[in-house]
């Protein structure tokens, strides 16, 4: 699959609508999910530094789509292992992305970092999630903002209520 992935509507990462997020343009192509992104420093946490729990949270965000294109499941974080290698700068331009990585019984595996135009990645997580109970997928993909997303997303987000 490939094309831009519809946002949830409430999402402070990733809603077009939420002035005080991040407004961030998911993307897959292929086996990656990816967005570019630039935090001014509003989210500073040092110095001329984003607070890593933004950084947390993009990671984050990128492995949720990563787990729901792959699998089908709405899973929630379970586990974390984050890495931050070099400090993240305000107001320079970055890429997240992530990538499935397996299924072990119930725990989903799938990593993400972020990196710069050059490819040097900053920091890396590597995360466990597992499948949410009794979670309504039609109620899910109703709260997607599905005008956004391109045809071939649009109808893999429709497909999800239409699961038995």
């Amino acid at each position: 699959m490939k094309g831009r992935l519809p946002a949830y509507k409430r999402s402070f990462f990733s809603s077009p609508e939420r002035s005080d997020g991040l407004q961030l343009t998911m993307m897959c192509d292929g086996s990656l999910v990816y967005t570019d992104f630039f935090v001014d420093r509003r989210f500073e946490g040092y110095k001329n530094v984003v607070h890593g729990g933004m950084i947390f949270g993009v990671l984050d965000s990128i492995i949720w789509y990563v787990i729901l294109l792959e699998t089908k499941k709405m899973a929630m974080t379970r586990k974390v292992e984050m890495e931050f290698l070099k400090p993240i700068a305000c107001n320079i331009h970055y890429r997240a992305q992530g990538k499935f990585v397996r299924m072990e019984k119930k725990d989903i595996h799938a990593t993400a970092w972020v990196e710069d135009g050059n490819g040097e990645i900053y920091a890396r997580m590597n995360a466990v999630f597992r499948e949410g109970k009794k979670i309504d997928l039609q109620g899910v993909a109703n709260r997607m903002e599905l005008d956004t997303a391109t045809p071939e997303m649009r109808e893999f987000f429709l497909s999800l209520g239409r699961q038995d």
